[in-house]
């Protein structure tokens, strides 16, 4: 999910975090909870900046020794970005409304339920400030959508700002608590945020640098929203945390297996969390090709078959939660937004497997799916009227995609 070379952010290498959504009425069929049960949530980065809405391109694109810049073109007259693949919308800034709507819509239209945004802290530090203005955009825009948001923490910040000479290692698990006392006062009570069995889902890719249980359930005590508390697979029980959750794993594809056999490793996977279903959190993933010095073995996108695979068995899980990794985690290579590479493959995938697990109530078809980038593409040039956009872009939050495209048509957007 991010990398060694940046001192913000941590290579995330093979276990995920998910979250349980409660749906937001907006004008959207209900999708979430029925007919199988599966809630089908996106991890999510908020992480990138552009020069037209934040004044500058953010390391995510340019790499944090500023090796890139997408305002040069590469011999494929793609923008020159930190990332072998590039987003068919071109580089983009997760606090731009446009952007936001835009990516929403889309995850909409694919039968996703909710997000799992990445947030690293209120603290002052790195570009923590920017990733928590964009969670915070995120997070609003989601409900208009129809959409919940979880929060994926990570402890490891605190480590890294600790290192940087910022915070004194003593006050590693008071940064923590504060944080996770934030969100109680801010986003656990509100409707648009994903709950589990009531409680509000708080997942934290750990733990890394705070590994005592008794420092967790200290700061999860007094918080008036109790958060049901999920971390890696192979970490959770050390902080008394109420579930694991997996990430990528290679080990399924090792080798040259057969469909039948990568099917059953992958179930094998999904139970190294626990034998209790209600305790495991699995992920569904389209592949693996970073951008680090310190790089993972790639794991073959295999024209969607990886994606196709991993989330139809994750379907077939008991786990009533399944996550996809990831929507835009372009330094990994793990993104599922449509991308030049692979244009809309993937999330046609999804489309396709969430329409098979909602039948009639996924009622949008694969064309769906551009209609969003066709309207951001028009925001960002100028080229309609912006009450004209708004009203096709309320079309498409309502589920109208024949009327909106006849719109898109007319206008000759």
């Amino acid at each position: 999910m991010s990398n060694t070379q940046s001192p913000q952010h941590s290579v995330r290498c093979w276990l995920t975090l998910v979250a349980v959504a409660s749906t937001i009425a907006s004008g959207w069929p209900l999708l979430g909870g029925e007919p199988d049960g599966r809630l089908v949530l996106m991890h999510y980065m908020p992480w990138y900046e552009s020069a037209d809405v934040s004044g500058r391109w953010g390391g995510h694109w340019t790499g944090f020794d500023r090796s890139h810049d997408p305002d040069r073109r590469t011999p494929e007259g793609l923008p020159d970005i930190w990332s072998r693949f590039h987003p068919l919308i071109g580089p983009y800034d997760s606090a731009d409304p446009a952007l936001l709507d835009c990516h929403l819509a889309q995850l909409k239209l694919a039968g996703v339920d909710g997000l799992v945004v990445d947030w690293y802290g209120i603290a002052e530090a790195f570009d923590y400030p920017a990733i928590h203005k964009a969670t915070t955009a995120a997070f609003e825009a989601a409900g208009r959508h129809g959409l919940s948001v979880a929060v994926c923490y990570e402890d490891r910040i605190v480590g890294l700002m600790t290192k940087g000479g910022m915070l004194p290692a003593d006050q590693a698990a008071t940064r923590v608590a504060e944080d996770l006392r934030w969100l109680d006062d801010h986003w656990f009570g509100s409707p648009a945020y994903a709950t589990l069995a009531g409680r509000p889902l708080l997942l934290n890719f750990g733990p890394i640098t705070v590994t005592d249980a008794a420092a967790w359930q200290a700061a999860i005590k007094p918080l008036r929203h109790r958060p049901a508390l999920f971390a890696l697979h192979h970490l959770w029980k050390k902080i008394g945390a109420d579930g694991g959750f997996t990430w990528i794993h290679w080990d399924p594809w090792e080798g040259e297996p057969d469909e039948p056999e990568i099917r059953r490793r992958l179930r094998r996977v999904f139970a190294l969390p626990s034998a209790d279903p209600d305790e495991v959190i699995v992920s569904a993933c389209p592949g693996y090709r970073d951008v680090y010095t310190d790089t993972r073995p790639e794991l073959d996108h295999r024209a969607g078959d990886t994606l196709r695979v991993s989330l139809d068995e994750a379907l077939a899980s008991p786990a009533s939660v399944v996550q996809l990794v990831t929507w835009n985690d372009y330094g990994e290579g793990t993104m599922i937004e449509p991308t030049h590479e692979f244009g809309y493959r993937f999330l046609e995938i999804v489309q396709d497997a969430n329409r098979r697990r909602l039948g009639e109530r996924l009622p949008f078809k694969a064309d769906d799916l551009r209609l969003p980038a066709r309207v951001y593409a028009a925001r960002k040039a100028a080229a309609a009227p912006p009450a004209d956009l708004d009203e096709v872009a309320d079309l498409i939050r309502r589920g109208d995609c024949a009327k909106a495209e006849a719109t898109l048509d007319r206008l000759k957007l």
